[in-house]
């Protein structure tokens, strides 16, 4: 068979419905010596999609939220993963610097000058910037855009990707890849393949971002109550459905007319696809098994309300399900849970806790949904000062001090006392 007409019906081995990237190479599964090429078609596992029988017969509504500035989004991801004020400042400057791309038009040394630091200080800013989502924003040319993204991917400077992008950008554009080809001493096989993962690259990363097309939840998870407890279910329609490409049917019954090098291409392309189906079944395991401890340790808040949430951690949930804190953070990242009292972001159920009365831990964020609520009751003639807001959470049984309450009042965007008067 010609190997450009293999390499063409090889396009596309895996079907995604959706654009969700995993790294392959996080996963590994032992080639044997021979490939037994029933194996990939009736294999163990059935990994499309099947309705779970424990599902609601019909999906959650489709729940529409606020729409989120750009901006919004990166500031978002700014603060939360910024170290210090200095970095806040830069990154918001830089993030006010983007153009309608997602690209940085302004020097690095001018945005040193304004703020009096080093460059240094400036790039280490932007290289933050850089690991945010979408992948690529904060990016100054389109070589550094795709170049990000492809670190963010597991590609590393070893790989025909990278070294592509680095120096033969200009050939890609023109389809020019004998010249590749030829200056990286590799196959024309293995080039078009390096070419259809930069493809697949998004060279500018805010496009489609901002639209003012209303966006919609489907959660992730879904929480039924059912004879007092509470029962976990994955809703499999928002992960990835992967199927090998039919084409292989077609490829495999040719098999006797494959040259060596075309069986060893169709070998590696099959191991990496159930390499990845495995890993996203070891993905689904991890997102129930967190999801799962979640809604055991805050039953008492499905029952009774945002005053019984149980202050947690991504540490406490890593060490609970074996798993690394990063990996949680990833794993709740961007996810819904929709429950019997309403839908929550994964990350709503983790807070920081103050020390109650008999040692129990309080989560912060039912403390300060008691300060909103006390200020929200109290009589507008007289309205509360925090010193009292103190008074009151101590009689309950828990002890802030009243710069606490201040500084919690502020985060819910609460005025002082002497502009709430008469309100």
């Amino acid at each position: 068979m010609d190997k450009r007409k293999l390499q063409k019906r090889l396009t596309g081995l895996i079907s995604f419905k959706t654009d969700t990237i995993i790294p392959i190479d996080l996963f590994k599964l032992e080639t044997p010596k021979e490939i037994d090429w029933s194996d990939f078609f009736q294999d163990r596992y059935d990994y499309s999609y099947r309705p779970v029988q424990t599902l609601r017969e019909e999906l959650p509504e489709r729940i529409p939220v606020a729409q989120k500035s750009v901006r919004d989004y990166l500031m978002e991801q700014l603060h939360l993963n910024s170290r210090d004020k200095k970095t806040d400042r830069i990154g918001e400057y830089i993030i006010d610097s983007l153009n309608e791309d997602g690209f940085l038009d302004t020097d690095v040394d001018e945005i040193a000058k304004v703020f009096n630091v080093t460059e240094e200080k400036v790039t280490e800013t932007l290289k933050l910037i850089q690991t945010f989502d979408p992948p690529g924003v904060g990016s100054r040319t389109l070589e550094e855009c795709l170049m990000v993204q492809l670190y963010m991917n597991g590609y590393d400077d070893n790989s025909v990707e990278v070294a592509i992008v680095k120096n033969f950008l200009r050939e890609v554009g023109s389809k020019d890849i004998n010249k590749i080809k030829k200056r990286l001493n590799i196959s024309q096989m293995r080039v078009q393949e390096a070419i259809d993962v930069i493809s697949s690259l998004n060279p500018k990363p805010l496009r489609g971002f901002g639209s003012s097309v209303i966006r919609y939840i489907i959660p992730d998870i879904i929480v039924k109550e059912i004879d007092g407890d509470f029962e976990v279910i994955l809703n499999e329609s928002t992960l990835p459905g992967l199927k090998i490409n039919s084409y292989y049917r077609e490829i495999l019954s040719e098999k006797e007319s494959l040259l060596r090098e075309e069986k060893d291409f169709i070998k590696q392309k099959l191991t990496s696809a159930l390499n990845l189906m495995r890993g996203l079944e070891e993905r689904r395991r991890s997102i129930l098994k967190v999801a799962r401890f979640i809604i055991e340790k805050q039953k008492e808040f499905l029952r009774e309300g945002i005053s019984k949430l149980v202050p947690l951690t991504m540490q406490q949930v890593a060490e609970a399900v074996g798993l690394h804190e990063s990996t949680i953070s990833r794993i709740v990242h961007g996810k819904y849970i929709d429950t019997p009292i309403g839908l929550f972001e994964l990350k709503f159920f983790f807070s920081g806790a103050i020390t109650g009365e008999n040692n129990i831990d309080i989560s912060t964020r039912s403390i300060k949904e008691r300060i909103k609520l006390l200020i929200e009751e109290e009589d507008k003639n007289q309205p509360l000062h925090d010193q009292e807001i103190v008074e009151i959470l101590k009689k309950e049984g828990i002890n802030i001090a009243r710069r606490t309450v201040a500084k919690y009042r502020k985060q819910l965007g609460i005025l002082p006392v002497r502009y709430r008067k008469g309100g």
